[in-house]
């Protein structure tokens, strides 16, 4: 079974149930069913295949997972874009994939505006409603006019074929796309039904970003795999998101801590009536303990924390129980993934101490999209090395200590010091530049920049933040910038970047 035959399954055994509220609409099984199976045979007539990418610059709404699921369907392969990067960025991504179509909310008509003037290969441009770029054709007419039969053969796609292409930023800089299948998926939901007792009682708000494996693979697919229903939104405003929680009666969902920790500062939060909720999850980044024993305290709602990446989805989980007592862990392995911390040989190390975690299981992608020495490198000796440092305790729960690259973490979004590096050494005032994560009350991690200018060269630190505008994605401006006359470097010339750290923070 393929993860779009999951839809045409449940309009078959519970037609009438509620499947998922989007604004003022609601849908059934049975209607979204129909929905997926139109945008299919949408798919299908521009000429979409098996194996073919359809590119989606959408923000959260019910036809972003009608698409993913019609691609489940049939067969293509999604890649979905983040809407807060930069044109040329997207550019990047697009290039690599090389989708067929591009599917875009007009709200980011600007960006693809831009993105026509690339030369991409696309063979078609599509609008979600709205009059901007009316050149393109708007996607809704083309569905609206497709019948509601199932679009194809089901054997023709199995769990083995891929469902999507996760783009994830490389130690090098550029983009990888993260292959995930149909299997990877469905393991993933196992693993939610599992060790959560997700079931079809379950109904999920989706406020995290639908292009980032985190709504798709917590907020979105197990509970629809359970039978549960989902409600889309999106986490403009901690007090309508808190409001949103009580009158829906949610009682499940996924955000990062800098999310959870705003909706406790709102004027809404000491009337809130969260007794419906049966636990949160929490992800992206550390949640803080005082955060947790707020929900806990405050409220009766405890929080289930993991360990997951891109390329994995997620590989631990700390339950409920071992939130407080276990503070600072990501639990333990779930069940069908093998979790390994080895030395630089690959050799299984004692309890207490750091080393790299490897992990093998049926949710590990399928490798990089068109980079096959990356794929080999990552998947030495058959185990994905996920680059991250961790250690084991005595009773087995597994804490991460630090990253063999230096990937910086803010609200969820991953950042590679050597993107806002590249960025910065563009401007023509700036000699060299260093990046390094710092630690930020809200965000968990925020970007600090060390600059040395060239000679003679006069700019500030607004100066420069503003000349990055458009560059990069926003969340990877600096929020601090420090001018210093040289960088502390090794014998081989690296720059040292723990002694720029502790200069940025003696404490």
């Amino acid at each position: 079974m393929n993860i779009g035959e999951w839809i045409q399954k449940r309009a078959i055994v519970r037609p009438e149930n509620r499947f998922l509220k989007d604004k003022d609409r609601i849908f059934t099984n049975r209607e979204f069913n129909e929905r997926v199976n139109r945008t299919a045979h949408a798919l299908n007539g521009c000429g979409v295949a098996k194996g073919d990418r359809v590119a989606l610059l959408m923000s959260n709404r019910s036809e972003f997972l009608e698409i993913f699921f019609a691609c489940a369907k049939t067969g293509a392969i999604l890649a979905p874009l983040n809407f807060r990067l930069a044109a040329p960025e997207l550019m990047y991504i697009l290039k690599d994939a090389e989708p067929r179509i591009l599917i875009y909310d007009t709200e980011f008509a600007p960006k693809v505006g831009e993105l026509k003037e690339a030369g991409l290969t696309l063979t078609h441009y599509f609008r979600h409603s709205g009059d901007s770029l009316p050149d393109d054709p708007p996607f809704e007419e083309r569905v609206d006019r497709c019948p509601v039969s199932e679009p194809a053969d089901p054997n023709n796609v199995d769990l083995k074929d891929p469902l999507f292409i996760m783009y994830t930023a490389g130690t090098t800089g550029d983009p990888k796309g993260a292959v995930l299948t149909h299997g990877n998926v469905l393991f993933g939901a196992i693993h939610s039904l599992l060790g959560y007792g997700v079931d079809r009682s379950y109904k999920s708000l989706v406020v995290a970003p639908l292009f980032h494996i985190g709504a798709l693979a917590a907020s979105v697919t197990p509970i629809i795999y359970a039978g549960g229903s989902i409600v889309i939104s999106y986490f403009y405003n901690a007090a309508e998101t808190l409001k949103m929680i009580e009158a829906e009666k949610i009682n499940y969902m996924f955000a990062v801590p800098v999310m959870f920790q705003l909706m406790t500062e709102t004027e809404n939060w000491p009337a809130a009536d969260l007794s419906h909720v049966h636990f949160f999850i929490s992800g992206g980044a550390p949640i803080p303990l005082p955060v947790i024993r707020k929900y806990q305290e405050e409220k009766g709602v405890g929080f289930v924390q993991g360990y997951a990446l891109t390329e994995t989805g997620r590989l631990t989980s700390l339950d409920l129980e071992e939130a407080i007592r276990k503070a600072g862990s990501v639990g333990k392995e779930v069940f069908h993934v093998h979790l390994r911390i080895v030395d630089e040989k690959d050799v299984d190390i004692p309890a207490g101490e750091p080393g790299e975690i490897i992990v093998q299981g049926p949710n590990v992608f399928r490798g990089y999209w068109r980079k096959e020495e990356a794929t080999k490198a990552a998947m030495a000796g058959g185990w994905f090395h996920t680059g991250d440092m961790g250690r084991r305790d005595e009773e087995g729960f597994v804490y991460i200590v630090g990253r063999k690259v230096e990937m910086i973490i803010s609200s969820g979004e991953n950042i590679y010091p050597v993107e806002v590096e590249r960025a910065l050494q563009a401007l023509p005032e700036i000699a060299e530049a260093a990046v390094v994560g710092m630690a930020d009350p809200k965000r968990g991690e925020a970007v600090a920049a060390f600059i040395v200018l060239r000679k003679e060269a006069v700019i500030s630190e607004s100066e420069i933040i503003t000349a990055l505008q458009g560059k990069i994605a926003p969340y990877k401006i600096p929020r601090k910038i420090i001018f210093v006359d040289a960088f502390p470097r090794n014998q081989a010339g690296k720059v040292l970047k723990r002694i720029l750290k502790k200069r940025m923070d003696p404490a």
